[in-house]
């Protein structure tokens, strides 16, 4: 493989993008910062300089994860809370199943333990926020069970965190082979009486 051309101030940016692309393709364990500094083209201190060690670099590439994650969330419309409720169950799965190994890094807690890098887990607060405040829309206007909105926070992050690792782990098909399968899923935290035509008619 040919090296990537070196310029003088983007040593960072460069060896978090060919990091993700290792993360991608062959996982976390594959990733070493003297084979980083030695494909980019500088000594391993000069890599070093920027990430005090391999766990350092393996924090950013979650926390870039945990930021894309949060952006597709927030991209999802609010509108109609029942919509965006399953809307956003979807996107978290789609999310799973196009980054695996980067998904298997933010949530693993074996390379990166909770509390261990401040920003990260800011970053994850960041992305679970939109989900919370779905949550509670959706449960504040009859959505959902009258239950705290931290109790089925939880229930809806344990449904697509769990829906998410089974179909990257090969034990349930993805989206793309049973299109229909995480939409009902999801649609089981819902209260089935309860439609978005009808909370359209009460506005």
């Amino acid at each position: 493989m040919a090296k990537p051309a070196y310029h003088h101030g983007d040593l960072q940016p460069q060896a978090q993008s060919l990091a993700l692309d290792i993360l991608r393709t062959q996982g976390d364990a594959a990733i070493s910062l003297r084979a980083l500094a030695k494909q980019i083209g500088v000594s391993a201190p000069a890599l070093y300089r920027h990430f005090s060690d391999r766990e350092t670099l393996l924090a950013e590439l979650a926390i870039e994860g945990f930021e894309a994650l949060r952006d597709r969330l927030q991209a999802v419309d609010q509108e109609l809370p029942r919509k965006a409720l399953i809307e956003i169950g979807l996107v978290y799965v789609a999310f799973a199943q196009e980054e695996p190994n980067l998904y298997r890094l933010m949530f693993g807690g074996r390379v990166l333990p909770m509390g261990a890098h401040p920003r990260l887990d800011a970053a994850g607060k960041g992305a679970f926020q939109v989900l919370e405040n779905t949550v509670a829309r959706a449960r504040d206007l009859g959505y959902l069970k009258p239950s705290p909105v931290s109790l089925m926070t939880a229930a809806a992050w344990s449904l697509v965190h769990g829906l998410s690792q089974l179909t990257i782990d090969g034990h349930l098909p993805s989206a793309k082979a049973e299109p229909m399968l995480t939409e009902g899923v999801l649609s089981l935290l819902l209260d089935g009486t309860r439609s978005d035509q009808q909370q359209s008619q009460q506005d």
